[in-house]
């Protein structure tokens, strides 16, 4: 008989939700972080969308450790000497909050109590060394030598999962499937971040930005997200073309964002709290490993679940809804005594008709738009250029709109061929 009924391996978002779920059901759960404590080996300090959360912890938005709401979005296009942006604000913020800014070491830390008060067993300081496996089936884990037994694990390693990749259950990271995020934490105090960023209360903005000025034909976006009285600045890195540079390094990219002229009066004078770096998954629908197998499932980054069509970013609350399909997948298998292949694979069943797999299917190659010459070179040079012609008072004759998108067209390097059909392919994925 197995000391538990099911392990999870990794306390982030995707392992917590599913010991909670498993474990308000009166599964023995056994979680285990290599973290001490919970959240200290996180990056992310983004936005957590959505009210996923709410299936496993109801009263989510009283309890969890939220910053700001998100009332002001940004999408943005930094060139050298310009910034374009689609700055939105609207009501609906307001009356439907539907994003938070979060810092992940508070979040997890939250979550993994939220599994411990639920009845998981919550081990902190551990490092998993592998898969104990027998007959060809998952029958727990080795740490030290010792292995612990279970009639399920559940793998929540994030996008470098050492076990899942040692047990050949996935691929090993490659400049396809991640890039590099660089995250810093600046202390603004509460009232500097309000009047820079025009808002009030508790509401907050959240930013994203292609950085188009980067030399070297290197690639990279950028965010910065207000907390209660920190922001949250960071940059993710195309892994593909800052191999082929060869020169420019991450810290680099990310001093460059900071130092740009729209970004740098932003967080003038904040004190920098937190540092750090880590893989981002990248990988597309096509990229993603198959997420069971005879005792055992896959959640969260480890199965790919982090998605992004360049207006969007989805990671926690993906990583979230995963690890509670995995942990109904659980209670339903321990109902039947059968953690095989067969049994488990009720898992991606549910996957399937979840956002967390559709969301990957319906944009499939966007990661091709994303990451492409047109983004984050032609399209920002055509902007910069129709914008100051246009917006520009130069004391000359005024030229129509077509003549400026032709001149301009041929500043951004391209041609109307390649416009439209770039253009076109550019709306097709997105």
């Amino acid at each position: 008989m197995s000391e538990f009924d099911v392990i999870v391996v990794g306390a982030g978002p995707a392992g917590s939700s599913a010991a909670i779920k498993m474990a308000s059901q009166g599964l023995k759960v056994l979680l285990v972080e290599r973290g001490d404590p919970v959240g200290s080996k996180n990056v992310s300090g983004g936005i957590l969308w959505g009210n996923d959360l709410a299936a496993i912890i109801p009263d989510w938005e009283k309890s969890a450790p939220l910053e700001r709401y998100v009332e002001r979005k940004v999408t943005s296009f930094l060139t050298g000497d310009s910034e374009i942006a689609i700055d939105f604000k609207t009501k609906k913020f307001q009356e439907k909050k539907t994003g938070y800014s979060v810092l992940r070491t508070r979040l997890d830390s939250f979550l993994a109590r939220k599994a411990a008060q639920a009845g998981a067993m919550v081990v902190t300081g551990v490092t998993v060394d592998s898969l104990a496996m027998k007959d060809g089936r998952v029958i727990g884990v080795v740490n030290e030598g010792e292995t612990i037994t279970a009639d399920c694990v559940i793998l929540a390693e994030g996008p470098n999962p050492r076990v899942a990749m040692a047990a050949g259950l996935v691929g090993k990271p490659n400049d396809r499937t991640v890039g590099i995020g660089v995250k810093h934490v600046y202390k603004l105090g509460e009232n500097v971040i309000n009047e820079r960023f025009n808002l009030r209360g508790n509401a907050g903005f959240a930013g994203e930005y292609v950085l188009s000025f980067l030399e070297g034909d290197v690639y990279a976006g950028g965010f910065l997200y207000t907390n209660k009285d920190t922001v949250s600045m960071g940059v993710v890195i195309n892994m593909a073309t800052l191999r082929k540079n060869g020169n420019t390094h991450s810290f680099d990219i990310m001093e460059k964002f900071a130092q740009h002229p729209f970004i740098s009066s932003l967080v003038e004078g904040g004190q920098l709290q937190e540092y750090s770096a880590h893989f981002v998954y990248e990988g597309g629908y096509e990229d993603m490993p198959r997420a069971y197998g005879n005792g055992y499932m896959l959640v969260g980054d480890t199965a790919g679940f982090s998605f992004s069509n360049g207006m969007i970013l989805q990671g926690m609350n993906y990583a979230i809804s995963s690890g509670i399909l995995a942990g109904e997948a659980a209670i339903e298998a321990r109902k039947d005594n059968d953690f095989s292949a067969e049994s488990l694979s009720r898992y991606q069943k549910k996957l399937d008709n979840s956002p967390a797999v559709l969301d990957k299917k319906n944009f499939q190659g966007i990661s091709n738009v994303v990451w492409s010459p047109m983004v984050h070179r032609a399209i920002p040079a055509l902007l910069e250029s129709s914008l100051y012609s246009m917006l520009y008072e130069s004391g000359k004759p005024k030229k129509h709109l077509s003549q400026i998108m032709m001149k301009s067209l041929k500043s951004s390097g391209m041609n109307s061929k390649d416009l439209m059909v770039q253009g076109y392919r550019l709306m097709r994925r997105m």
